[in-house]
């Protein structure tokens, strides 16, 4: 029958897919008793034509009335068959697999080591065992999530994808593909390689690649993950979902949602294996290492480590003190006993009177030995400091036009910071007054010569009086800041700043600043005694102070979101000199908050920098940041001691004008990008024109990596990319382009704060698996018996195509022949 349908498709130019069906159908025909009426009005038609050719063909032969008879009823049929529209209908069935979700928590807290002491847990460490880890408490709980996916040659997704189609997927603060091995390469009888499927064999389960399975992420939001897996399998019926995962949710629905959501879908089964110890916490870790930046040679420094314990009681823990020189060699520095436990969670160990006798850059290393039972964890038990141990101090020249509270308080802190030595220059004292600053570097006199000048690595003009300065001074000063690279840091004040930046003996050093200040609008408005404004004004960070490449002067806390809360907070300021705008190649770091003095759409500058040949400045549009002191003194401390060293920078690479590494932010949780830029020139010293340059990754026992950076297309001369590390740890980036003297730049990478450590959430995860069919796993053993009730999920649809055989000119041509030959024979016959 189905060769005669498809001839008749064939005859009728009907195209059929291959894989379907025909079938012969009635489009109109009625059914039910609709349907019995037309079969018995095709039965009185029969009767009907019967009848009247027995009565009127009572003189015709039998043949006769038969032949008669038998073409009238061909066309009644023929008429009756055109009203019910015969049709060929080509049905074709596709079978749609059902979905089994697999989800693998791969958010940062899945780094944590467990440790499984308690006896009620010990069931649970048994389980793994059973699973080949020899010791649950020594492997992170992203390795166990490996060990159950890599178990008997991948079993869990063998099971996951023998009934139902496999859909693997990892999650944090959102879903990604779990990463898979390629399928093995099939080859055909004549050696060529085969498409999977096409020799009739079954498609072999997807592989996963556990060594591409690293945990990162720095949320855990399982609640928005499954809804974005579920929406992509959305035209598939669910089978189960299965998640692996230590419940420590930090964002989104909580899991009695995720488990109404669950049975919103109709998901018939969700089974969850939780990963980790869920008893208290038993760890003891360093969180965090105070250390300076750059020391001087035996100069003493201090190291400060936190140290915090949960679910200890009182005991002792030795803590070591390491140093590392860039060849990796080790060497102790000192070594104490700390009381950590018991109502203490958090204690201070601190290493002070630290030397360096040798200078370079080292690693400093504090490690701590866990007590006994807790495996060494190098992310948890260690924390390292990239130190720069230089061979002098940074001999600062810090001149004021007259003794305001900005000066005086940070002669202070200059004074006493013991790496830097001060010379102090007060315009306004007499001229036999002594002058302060380090004993052995004060002065009588202003530098008169570049000899006299060079010594100077920063100078800090705090609202300078123009009257009392030089233009040859002035002119020697800029040119130390340009070819030298000394700093120069600008402050402007309420007394001598309008003329500073007018008078011609201070037109050199007012042209290298990177803001054009409005003096007219300073003449007539708020210079002045008492025209400064009548309420103080808070300060707001830019974006680009808070991560940009000079965002370290205005990192006045331990990172970018604690620094952006405290400029919110820091007491305000009554003055601000004037702005019209930053100077083309400036970065705004803090920004004035009033209304009505914004700058092409943003707050006039306050702080500002640029780099200017070997150089860098800053100015300071007002003059009032003693006033953090009272409140956040610590801030304050930051913020001009890290403004100094990223001024030291450019005269410490003063030998390589040519070249400038820098990063986006010296301190980065994991998980977060960074960029990394180079800015380079020819020798021609114009901005260097290349496809790409190459930049060295090093990171402390792991080999170099090559970085290849992209120019940046809106800043010739600018190579940049943006870069996501996937370890903690202190890294140094170099150049490898041979231009001058070696330039480079470190950072450190942190656990993410939000990801914190702690035990497996039983609690959430139970909450999830309170869905309908739900199951909480508490073993991998008991999982993959439980994926045994798994059922197919597949449906099948069937598409059916109608094509009319009766809607042509040859259907009424037999109709009107039909009649036309009963026509002639009746005539024929005398029935006419």
């Amino acid at each position: 029958m189905q060769e005669f349908l498809r001839w008749l498709a064939s005859w009728k130019g009907i195209t059929v897919e291959d894989g379907a069906d025909l079938h012969f159908e009635f489009t109109r025909f009625p059914t039910g008793g609709l349907g019995l009426m037309v079969l018995l009005g095709c039965l009185l038609a029969v009767l009907f034509v019967t009848f009247i050719y027995r009565r009127d063909g009572k003189n015709l032969q039998g043949w006769q009335r038969l032949v008669l008879g038998t073409l009238r009823l061909l066309a009644v049929l023929a008429a009756i068959a055109l009203l019910l529209e015969p049709n060929l209908v080509a049905v074709k069935r596709e079978t749609r697999a059902g979905h089994t979700l697999l989800l693998v928590d791969t958010s940062q807290s899945m780094t944590h080591l467990d440790a499984y002491r308690r006896d009620h847990v010990q069931p649970l460490a048994a389980g793994w065992r059973e699973l080949g880890i020899t010791d649950p408490a020594a492997a992170p709980r992203i390795d166990l999530a490996k060990a159950v996916l890599g178990a008997r040659d991948g079993e869990l997704i063998r099971k996951i994808a023998a009934k139902n189609e496999a859909q693997l997927y990892t999650f944090s603060g959102s879903i990604d593909q779990l990463p898979l091995l390629p399928e093995p390469e099939r080859l055909g009888p004549d050696g060529k390689p085969m498409p999977a499927g096409t020799d009739g064999a079954p498609k072999p389960p997807p592989r996963v690649d556990l060594a591409r399975l690293t945990a990162d992420g720095r949320f855990s939001n399982l609640g928005s993950s499954l809804r974005a897996a579920l929406d992509r399998s959305r035209n598939a019926e669910i089978a189960a979902v299965v998640i692996l995962s230590d419940g420590r949710r930090n964002a989104g629905p909580l899991g009695a949602e995720i488990a109404r959501m669950l049975n919103q879908r109709k998901v018939p089964h969700t089974f969850v294996l939780g990963i980790g110890d869920p008893a208290e916490t038993q760890a003891v870790g360093i969180t965090r290492l105070e250390a300076p930046e750059k020391v001087f040679q035996k100069d003493p420094f201090e190291l400060k480590a936190n140290i915090s314990a949960t679910g200890y009681d009182q005991t002792a823990v030795t803590v070591r003190l390491l140093r590392i020189d860039d060849k990796g060699a080790q060497s102790v520095v000192r070594t104490q006993q700390v009381q950590v436990g018991g109502e203490k969670t958090d204690t201070i160990a601190e290493f002070k009177e630290v030397t360096s006798d040798e200078t370079g850059k080292f690693t400093y290393r504090v490690e701590l030995q866990p007590p006994s039972g807790e495996p060494p964890a190098p992310e948890r038990h260690q924390k390292n400091a990239a130190i720069e141990v230089l061979g002098e101090r940074t001999r600062v020249l810090l001149l004021a036009g007259g003794s305001s509270h900005e000066f005086q308080i940070l002669r202070q802190l200059l004074i006493r910071d013991k790496t830097i030595d001060v010379s102090c220059w007060l315009q306004s004292a007499d001229a036999e007054f002594p002058q302060d600053g380090d004993p052995d570097v004060t002065i009588k006199n202003l530098p008169e010569t570049p000899a006299a000048l060079d010594p100077y690595d920063v100078a800090i003009l705090i609202d300078p009086n123009a009257d009392k300065l030089t233009a040859s001074f002035s002119e020697m000063l800029a040119k130390h800041v340009v070819e030298n690279g000394c700093g120069l840091w600008w402050v402007c004040g309420e007394k001598y700043t309008l003329e500073a930046l007018r008078s011609p003996n201070t037109k050199a050093i007012a042209a290298l600043l990177p803001v054009v200040y409005d003096l007219e609008k300073a003449d007539t408005t708020i210079i002045g005694f008492g025209l400064a404004f009548n309420r103080p004004w808070p300060y707001q960070l830019s974006a680009e102070g808070e991560d940009g490449l000079a965002s370290k002067i205005a990192r006045i806390a331990e990172n970018k979101d604690e620094a952006r809360l405290l400029w919110n907070r820091l007491p305000g300021f009554h003055f601000s000199f004037p702005a019209k705008r930053p100077k083309p190649a400036a970065t705004v770091l803090v920004e004035h908050t009033a209304p009505q003095l914004k700058v092409e759409g943003r707050g006039m500058p306050l702080v500002a920098t640029h780099f200017l040949g070997a150089g860098r400045v800053i100015a300071n549009g007002m003059d009032e940041s003693y006033r953090w002191r009272s409140l956040y003194e610590d801030a304050y401390n930051r913020f001009w001691i890290k403004g100094i060293r990223y001024l030291l920078e450019g005269r410490i690479h003063a030998g390589n004008s040519r070249v400038r590494v820098a990063v986006s932010d010296e301190k980065v949780e994991l998980g977060e990008a960074l960029r990394l830029t180079i800015e380079a020139k020819d020798e021609a010293l114009q901005p260097l024109m290349a496809e790409y340059l190459d930049l060295a990754l090093e990171k402390d026992g792991q080999p170099q990596e090559t970085l290849k950076l992209l120019p940046n297309e809106e800043s010739t001369g600018t190579f940049e990319l943006m870069f996501r590390p996937t370890q903690t740890g202190t890294y140094r980036v170099r150049t490898l382009q041979k231009a001058g003297k070696e330039a480079e730049a470190a950072f450190q990478v942190i656990p993410a704060q939000i990801e914190r450590e702690g035990p497996m959430d039983r609690a959430e995860l139970a909450a999830v698996a309170g869905a309908t069919g739900g199951e909480l796993c508490d073993t991998p053993a008991q999982l993959l018996a439980a994926l045994d009730k798994v059922p197919s999920r597949s449906a099948t649809d069937t598409f059916r195509t109608p094509h009319a055989v009766w809607d042509s000119w040859v259907t009424v041509g037999f109709i009107l022949f039909v009649l036309a030959i009963e026509w002639l024979l009746r005539k024929r016959f005398n029935l006419l």
